[in-house]
């Protein structure tokens, strides 16, 4: 397997960063067109496991956000971002696993943590971009041992 490029490193942090400026600043446009056209979203939560596939779906996915009047003031920081071969070895893919905390801020308060957990996701440059193909959010928890305790 083909270690992502220093070039193509460089790329996918910045897609993270637009990633993180599109949700939390509304620009749900810009949120969007960092997901392939085909691109499928698994958000874990206490309703169980949501699911948004293709453009549409994902813009659906996000105004759930956008359009709500608590979300403005709130920070998603994407950090440790692991930077790997994708490893079905898929052309110009990786596989990036990174640790996502979300804070809030009202006006005259402190920021407080408002979640944490981590994302599994597929990357592919289509056209000479990296986008999302494939993006995993599940909260921080006792599966993350999981692997861990079932390795020999």
């Amino acid at each position: 397997m083909k270690q992502p490029s220093t070039e193509d490193r460089a790329e996918i942090h910045d897609l993270y960063a637009r990633y993180s400026w599109a949700l939390d600043t509304g620009d749900t446009d810009a949120y969007v067109d960092l997901f392939a056209a085909d691109a499928v979203v698994y958000e874990t939560g206490a309703e169980g496991v949501r699911e948004a596939a293709g453009r549409e779906r994902i813009r659906e996915f996000v105004l759930r956000f956008h359009n709500n009047p608590e979300f403005p003031g709130r920070q998603h920081r994407i950090s440790q971002i692991l930077v790997e071969p994708d490893p079905d070895a898929r052309g110009e893919r990786c596989f990036v696993r990174s640790y996502v905390l979300t804070t809030e801020a009202r006006p005259g308060e402190p920021p407080t943590v408002f979640w944490c957990g981590y994302g599994e996701d597929v990357l592919a440059k289509i056209d000479g971009r990296w986008l999302i193909q494939s993006r995993t959010i599940k909260p921080w928890g006792p599966d993350v041992f999981a692997s861990r305790e079932s390795a020999p």
